[in-house]
């Protein structure tokens, strides 16, 4: 099953105030040492993030608990697109491609790359 095609205009339903991304999801799981990879990720990895091409919105989640048992997850961070062209173009620059690379130097908890057709609503009284 191929996905549904990116854009407002091919979403069945679409109404004012729905935005539609493409999302790229980084899932960082628990790291060996938490500290220092919180100390590598503020001073090296973040400033690589916000230098990708492309990204509208950047969004790092930062992990307090799980519903229930241990959150296999530190940290999700969010890098927001408009299409998937583009992402494409980010993830494939300098800039991305040096992200990427930085993973093996501190995700010593394994990292996990997840792409994603999101829909923010905003909620708010009108």
């Amino acid at each position: 099953m191929s996905p549904r095609p990116f854009g407002q205009a091919n979403v069945p339903g679409y109404k004012r105030g729905v935005h539609f991304v493409v999302t790229v999801l980084t899932l960082f799981g628990m790291p060996t040492d938490q500290a220092t990879f919180d100390d590598y990720f503020e001073a090296n990895h973040h400033p690589l993030l916000v230098k990708i091409p492309q990204v509208e919105k950047l969004v790092v989640n930062r992990i307090a608990g799980a519903a229930t048992g241990e959150a296999p997850y530190h940290l999700i961070v969010e890098l927001q697109f408009a299409s998937e062209e583009a992402m494409q173009v980010g993830l494939n620059s300098e800039q991305g491609q040096a992200m990427a690379r930085d993973f093996a130097l501190f995700a010593s908890g394994g990292v996990t790359v997840l792409f994603s057709q999101a829909t923010t609503e905003s909620l708010g009284s009108e």
